[in-house]
C-alpha cells in the first residue's frame, strides 16, 4: 500500500536575500536519519536530481547523519531513506541553492505506525517538514532562472541582475560603464565567475570586474545566479566588494530550447525628459536607429541518464546615439559654449591646414554583442560526476572622449573617440568524485584567454589636438587668468579636440590566465571537514604609453590657424622611440590553500570555521631607475611576489524555532585589487619611457629650448627631431627625471575585516492566503580596512609652510619646474562600513510576489582608486593633504536607497502565463566634492604637487574672511550666493569635508510584460514580451530622471592664487602672486571658476526605452 502525504511544495522565493557558503558551482544535501529521535545507522539514501535522472547513493553514519555534495543546482530532487524495519520514505520537491546546503531531517517511523501494513511507502514534501531549509550565514541575493526570464533588461547585461541585490548600486551615467558597487565598496574590487571559476577581469580596465561590457555568457544559459558580500566559506577569495557567482543550465533528460528576437528603436524611445542642465528644453533629439537582439538555447540528453549537453548563443546589433554634441547637433546633452560653426571651423582647418579629417561628431555607438556558451555533464557512475564547459564572448563600442559639461567645457570629436573592444575564451573542467560514503573530491582546471582593445575610431598616425574656440588668444591680457592664460582656455569658451585620444596612441592588452583546484571533504560525526588548494598562473601584457603621438593645445582659433601651439606633452619610449619597447609584460602565479569544518551541531544550529592562505609568486620585475634610487631612497623593483595574507573566518546559522532564523559571521577578505595597480610599475620605469611637457608663456617665451621647434608650425604627423632628442637627454637629467611609478616594498596586500548579522522572521498569520508567505529580515553589515590601496607623489616634500587655512605646502626634490613625479602605490589603513537593511517580501500561491527593503550605508575610505593609471588614481579624488586623497564619505556610498518588486504570473487560461514583473528603486544621488581649482596649469604654486588643479577640498570663508580676496566684486557675490544655495554655509571657516553633499535623488521603475499563447505544436508555446525601462519617463516626462555631479565628483567652485601680502578685493595682484610654493601664502585670492559649477542630466538614462519581442520555446 502506497500511503502519499503530498501536502505541499516548497515555496521559497529565491530573490528575498539569502546566504552562501562556498564558491562553488554545486550544492549539497545534508541530513540526519531518526527515529523516536533516536540516530538510525546504515540506512540507504538516494538523492535523485529528477529531470535527469542523476542519482547519489550514501549511507548514514552511526550518529544517523548523511552529506551528498557536488550535486547539480535546482531540482527538483527527492530524497529516498530506505532502513531494515521501516517503510521507504521518500521527500519531494526540493529545490537547492548553489553552494548552499539543504539541511533535511527525516523522521523514521515503523511500518506498522506509518501504514498499518508492512512495506508501505511514505512520500512527504520538503515543506511539510519542520527545519528542512536552506542553511546560511552571510547575506546574498539569489535569482533563479525563471526569475532572470522576468527582467526588464534591455540591454542582456547580468548588472540588471545584479543591482537586484539590497546593498547593490548600478552607477547608470555616461562615464560609469553602467559598473555595479556593492555595499559601498571599489567596483572593480569585484569578483565575477561562471560555474565557480573566475572570468573577472582581473587586471582592472573595465569599471566594475567584469571582462566584457555585458553577460559573459547568454542570459538564457543561467540557470541561477547568485551576488554575496560575506561569505564565509573560505574558498570565497579574492574580492573585497561583492561575489557574483554565474550558474550554467545543465541537459536533463528531456529536451529544451527556446529562440527569441527583440526590437527596440528610436520610435521606441522616449524624447522628453524635466528639463534642466544640459537638456536645456527637455527634449532630446534622437537620430534613427535600432537596437536587434536575438538568441537561442538548446539542451538535452544524449545519452539518456549519463550524458547530457546544453548550447546558447545571442547577438546584439544597436547604433545606439551618443549624446553629447552642440545645441544644434546633438542627442541629448549640449555642450555648453560651443557651437556648431565652431566644430565646423575646426573641421575646416584641420583639413585645409593639417590635411587630415576630424570626423565631425560622434552620434553613432556601433554596439556590437556576440556571446556563446556550451556545456556537457555526464554522469560515469552514481560515485563520479563531470562536466566541460566552453565560453566565448566577443564586443565593440565607439566612445567619445574629452567630452565635458563642466568645468571648461569640451567636445571630442568622432577622430578623437574610440572602439573599446573585448574578446574573451574560456575553458573549464570539473570532476566531482565520492570515494567512499564519507569521503568525496572535486577537481578542476579552466584557461581563459582575454584580449581588450582601445583603438581610436579613424585609426592611429596623427597627434591628439585641442583648440580652444576663442577667436584670438587673452595671454597677452590675461588678466586673472595670470600666468597660465596661454594654457588655458579663457572663460566662456570651450575646447574642441581631435585625433587619436591620448591614452589610446598606444593601447593594447593581452591577458592568459590558467589553473586548477583540488578539494578534498570528509563527512563524519555531523562534521564536514574541507582541504583545498588553488592555484593559477597569469601572463600579461600591456602596451599603454599616453600621448606616444603627442597631445598639442592651441589657445585660440587664430593659433591654430598658423600652426602655433601653446602646449606639447609627449611620452616615448627612449631611447628606441618605439613605444612597444616601454611595455608591461610579467607574469605571477597565486595560490591559496584553505581547511574549513562545518559542524551541524543539532538541527537548529551549524557552525562554520577555517582559515585560508594566499600567497603571490613570480620572477618578474620592473627594470631598475637608478635614478629613482637616489632621489627616493629605495628601489623600483618591489613587486607582489611573495606577499601573503592569513584570512581566518567563522559563520553560524541558528533556527530556534520554524520561524525564526538568525545567521552571521567574522572574518578577513582580502583581494580584488586589479592587477593594472602593479602593473603601471612596470609601464613608468622613469627610463623605458619618458614625458616631456613644452609650453609657450604669455610673454612668447618656451619652458625649455624645445619649444622653439616643438610648438612653432606644427603639422601632427611627426614629433620634430630637436624634441625627441631633448626627450631623450632629459631622461637622466636629475632636474627633470622622467616620470616613474613604483610599488612601495613595505606594500601590503589589501584586505578587511568584514561581519554581519542577519535575522529572518516567517510567520503564519492564520491558513488564509494572505496569512502564509511572510518574510521579514533585516541585515547588518560592518568593515574595517586593515590595508587598502593608496597613492601617492614621492617626489615631493613637505617644506614647512602652511596655506592660510593651515594645509601643508610641499616642494619637489628636483626643482620647482619639474612637472613630472613619482607615484608610490602604498597603503592606507582607513576606512568602515556600517549598513542596516530591512526587507520584507510575500508571496501568494496563486502567482504573486512582492518586496521591499531600505538600506542604509555609511560608508568612509581614503583613496577612490576609480582608474586603470597611477597619475589618474592619484589626481582624480578630493584631497585635504595635497599629496593623497582625503579620508571621508565614499564615492561609492549611497547613504539611504529603496528597492521594490512586484511580479505577479498567474495562469489566466489554461497553463497559458500572464507575467507582469515591476523592479523600481529610489536612492539619494551620488556624494560630490566642493573643491577650488589652483589657477596654475603647471605645478602648484599653491601647494606645490602636480597632476589635477581642481582636486583640492575648498576653504568656506566667513563673510569679511581676511584669510581670502576676490579678484572681482562680482566673483565675490555669485560665490557668496552659491555658498547660501548649496549648504557650503555650514562650513564657513572650515574646509568642505570630501563628499559632504549629494544630487539629487532619484526614482526609476523597470517593467517586464510577457504573455504566452499556444504555439501548435506539441507542448511548445509562444511568449510575446516587452521591457519597459523607466516606464515611470513613460508615465511622465518628469519622472525617473538622473541628475548628478559627473567624474571624478570635485566640483571646482573657484580658481585659487597664493598672495605673498594681504591684498584688497578687485585691486590689481601684481607683484603679489605666489610663483612657487616656497613663495609665502598669506592670503587666497579667489578667482571666478571657468564655468559655474552645475550638475547634468543624463539624457539617455532620464527616458524610457521599449524593447519588445518574442519568444519560442519547447
Amino acid at each position: 500500500m502506497r500511503t502519499s502525504l503530498f501536502l505541499g511544495v516548497a515555496a521559497a522565493a529565491l530573490i528575498a536575500p539569502v546566504a552562501a557558503t562556498a564558491q562553488e558551482t554545486t550544492s549539497t544535501i545534508r541530513g540526519s536519519v531518526t527515529s523516536g529521535g533516536a540516530p538510525v545507522a546504515g540506512a540507504t539514501v538516494t538523492i535523485t536530481h529528477v529531470p535527469s535522472g542523476t542519482a547519489v547513493n550514501t549511507v548514514t553514519g552511526a550518529n544517523g547523519s548523511f552529506n551528498a555534495s557536488g550535486l547539480r543546482v535546482g531540482g527538483p530532487f527527492s530524497v529516498s531513506v530506505t532502513a531494515t524495519g521501516y517503510p521507504q520514505t521518500t521527500v519531494t520537491d526540493i529545490f537547492t541553492v548553489v553552494a548552499q546546503a539543504y539541511d533535511l531531517p527525516v523522521e523514521l517511523k515503523p511500518a506498522e505506525a506509518a501504514t498499518g501494513t508492512a512495506g508501505g511507502e511514505v512520500v512527504v514534501t520538503a515543506s511539510r517538514i519542520v527545519n528542512a531549509r536552506t542553511v546560511s550565514q552571510g547575506p546574498a541575493t539569489v535569482l533563479t532562472a525563471a526569475q532572470i526570464k522576468n527582467v526588464a533588461t534591455l540591454n542582456r547585461d547580468v548588472r540588471d541582475l545584479m543591482r537586484r541585490d539590497p546593498l547593490a548600486r548600478l552607477d547608470d551615467t555616461p562615464s560609469g560603464g553602467r559598473a555595479v558597487s556593492f555595499a559601498g565598496q571599489n567596483a572593480r574590487y569585484n569578483r565575477f565567475s561562471v560555474d565557480g571559476v573566475p572570468v573577472t577581469d582581473n587586471f582592472g580596465l573595465n569599471p566594475d570586474g567584469l571582462p566584457t561590457r555585458r553577460s559573459p555568457v547568454p542570459l538564457d544559459a543561467i540557470g541561477q545566479f547568485q551576488t554575496k558580500v560575506a561569505p564565509y566559506d573560505v574558498r570565497e577569495g579574492n574580492f573585497q566588494g561583492g561575489a557574483i557567482n554565474a550558474i550554467l543550465k545543465s541537459g536533463t533528460n528531456q529536451f529544451h530550447g527556446t529562440g527569441f528576437y527583440a526590437y527596440s528603436g528610436d520610435g521606441l524611445t522616449g524624447k522628453n525628459t524635466k528639463a534642466g542642465p544640459g537638456v536645456p528644453t527637455g527634449h532630446v533629439t534622437l537620430p534613427s536607429f535600432k537596437f536587434e537582439n536575438y538568441g537561442a538555447e538548446l539542451s538535452g540528453p544524449i545519452i539518456k541518464d549519463k550524458l547530457f549537453f546544453m548550447v546558447a548563443g545571442e547577438r546584439i546589433r544597436a547604433g545606439t546615439p551618443i549624446p553629447e554634441g552642440t545645441a544644434e547637433n546633438n542627442a541629448g546633452t549640449v555642450i555648453p559654449s560651443i557651437t556648431q560653426a565652431q566644430v565646423d571651423q575646426v573641421t575646416q582647418i584641420a583639413k585645409s591646414k593639417y590635411g587630415y579629417d576630424t570626423g565631425g561628431i560622434l552620434n553613432n555607438s556601433q554596439d556590437s554583442d556576440d556571446r556563446l556558451v556550451a556545456r556537457i555533464d555526464a554522469n560515469f557512475s552514481d560515485r563520479q560526476r563531470a562536466s566541460l564547459t566552453y565560453l566565448y564572448t566577443k564586443d565593440s563600442i565607439q566612445y567619445n572622449q574629452n567630452t565635458f559639461t563642466t568645468g571648461t567645457p569640451g567636445l571630442g570629436l568622432a577622430s578623437d573617440g574610440y572602439i573599446a573592444s573585448n574578446r574573451l575564451h574560456t575553458g573549464v573542467f570539473q570532476l566531482n568524485s565520492d570515494w567512499t560514503d564519507e569521503f568525496s573530491t572535486e577537481v578542476r582546471a579552466f584557461y581563459k584567454d582575454y584580449k581588450r582593445g582601445q583603438d581610436p575610431v579613424m585609426g592611429r598616425g596623427f597627434a591628439q589636438m585641442t583648440v580652444c574656440a576663442a577667436p584670438t588668444s587673452d595671454r597677452t591680457n590675461p588678466g586673472s587668468a595670470g600666468a597660465s592664460a596661454s594654457t588655458n582656455c579663457q572663460p566662456g569658451y570651450g575646447t574642441i579636440t581631435f585625433g587619436p585620444d591620448i591614452s589610446r596612441q598606444t593601447n593594447a592588452l593581452t591577458s592568459r590566465t590558467y589553473g586548477g583546484l583540488i578539494q578534498a571533504r570528509l563527512n563524519r560525526d555531523n562534521h564536514n571537514v574541507r582541504l583545498f588548494f588553488d592555484f593559477q598562473d597569469t601572463k600579461i601584457f600591456n602596451a599603454f604609453l599616453q600621448r606616444s603621438a603627442g597631445d598639442y593645445y592651441f589657445d585660440s582659433m587664430q593659433d591654430f590657424i598658423d600652426g602655433n601651439a601653446q602646449r606639447l606633452r609627449y611620452q616615448n619610449a627612449v631611447p628606441s622611440l618605439d613605444p612597444n619597447d616601454a611595455a608591461a609584460n610579467f607574469r605571477y602565479q597565486s595560490y591559496a590553500f584553505g581547511l574549513q569544518d562545518t559542524w551541524t551541531v543539532n538541527d537548529v544550529l551549524t557552525l562554520n570555521y577555517g582559515v585560508r592562505f594566499d600567497m603571490y609568486g613570480g620572477h618578474s620585475r620592473p627594470a631598475l631607475n637608478q635614478s629613482f634610487v637616489g632621489r627616493i631612497g629605495y628601489a623600483n623593483t618591489a613587486y607582489i611576489s611573495g606577499r601573503s595574507i592569513l584570512q581566518p573566518r567563522v559563520g553560524f546559522d541558528f533556527k530556534p524555532t520554524p520561524t525564526i532564523s538568525l545567521r552571521g559571521g567574522i572574518g578577513v577578505f582580502s583581494g580584488g585589487s586589479p592587477d593594472v595597480y602593479v602593473s603601471n610599475s612596470f609601464s613608468n620605469t622613469g627610463f623605458l619611457s619618458n614625458s616631456i611637457d613644452i609650453r609657450q608663456n604669455n610673454d612668447g617665451s618656451y619652458t625649455n629650448p624645445a619649444g622653439s621647434v616643438g610648438l612653432v608650425n606644427v603639422n601632427g604627423t611627426t614629433i620634430p627631431g630637436a624634441v625627441n632628442d631633448y626627450l631623450k637627454s632629459v631622461t637622466t637629467n636629475p632636474a627633470t627625471p622622467a616620470p616613474t611609478n613604483a610599488l612601495d616594498p613595505k606594500f601590503k596586500l589589501p584586505s578587511q575585516w568584514r561581519g554581519t548579522l542577519s535575522a529572518d522572521w516567517s510567520p503564519r498569520f492564520g491558513e488564509s492566503g494572505f496569512g502564509t508567505g511572510w518574510n521579514f529580515g533585516a541585515d547588518f553589515f560592518w568593515s574595517k580596512v586593515r590595508n587598502q590601496v593608496f597613492f601617492t607623489d614621492a617626489r615631493v616634500r613637505p617644506n614647512g609652510l602652511l596655506t592660510p587655512d593651515g594645509r601643508t605646502r610641499y616642494s619637489p626634490v628636483t626643482s620647482f619646474a619639474d612637472t613630472n613625479y613619482d607615484i608610490i602605490l602604498t597603503n592606507t589603513n582607513r576606512g568602515h562600513s556600517l549598513i542596516g537593511v530591512l526587507r520584507v517580501n510575500k508571496t501568494f500561491d496563486w502567482g504573486l510576489d512582492a518586496g521591499v527593503s531600505y538600506t542604509y550605508q555609511r560608508v568612509t575610505d581614503q583613496a577612490p582608486a576609480t582608474s586603470s593609471t597611477a597619475t589618474s588614481n592619484y589626481a582624480n579624488g578630493a584631497f585635504l593633504d595635497a599629496n593623497g586623497a582625503a579620508y571621508g564619505t565614499s564615492n561609492d556610498e549611497v547613504r539611504h536607497s529603496l528597492k521594490y518588486n512586484l511580479t505577479v504570473n498567474p495562469a489566466l487560461f489554461g497553463d497559458y502565463k500572464t507575467t507582469f514583473a515591476l523592479f523600481g528603486e529610489t536612492r539619494i544621488g551620488r556624494p560630490y566634492s566642493f573643491t577650488m581649482q589652483d589657477a596654475s596649469s603647471a605645478r602648484s604654486p599653491v601647494f606645490g604637487t602636480v597632476q589635477s588643479s581642481s582636486r583640492y577640498l575648498l576653504y568656506v570663508p566667513t563673510e569679511n574672511d581676511p584669510l581670502v580676496s576676490y579678484d572681482s566684486k562680482a566673483t565675490q557675490d555669485t560665490f557668496e550666493a552659491l555658498i547660501k544655495s548649496s549648504g557650503l554655509s555650514k562650513y564657513r571657516g572650515q574646509i568642505a569635508p570630501r563628499n559632504a553633499f549629494n544630487s539629487k535623488w532619484f526614482t526609476r521603475f523597470d517593467l517586464h510584460l510577457a504573455q504566452e499563447i499556444p504555439a501548435f505544436v506539441g507542448k511548445s508555446r509562444i511568449e510575446v514580451f516587452a521591457d519597459i525601462e523607466n516606464v515611470t519617463n513613460l508615465i511622465n516626462k518628469n519622472w525617473g530622471q538622473i541628475r548628478e555631479y559627473a567624474f571624478p565628483y570635485t566640483i571646482p567652485a573657484v580658481r585659487v592664487q597664493c598672495l605673498t601680502a594681504p591684498v584688497a578685493t578687485g585691486a590689481s595682484t601684481t607683484g603679489f602672486v605666489a610663483g612657487t610654493s616656497t613663495d609665502k601664502c598669506v592670503q587666497y585670492r579667489y578667482l571666478s571658476p571657468n564655468t559655474a559649477p552645475t550638475d547634468t542630466i543624463y539624457a539617455r538614462q532620464s527616458l524610457y526605452t521599449i524593447r519588445i519581442g518574442a519568444r519560442f520555446s519547447f
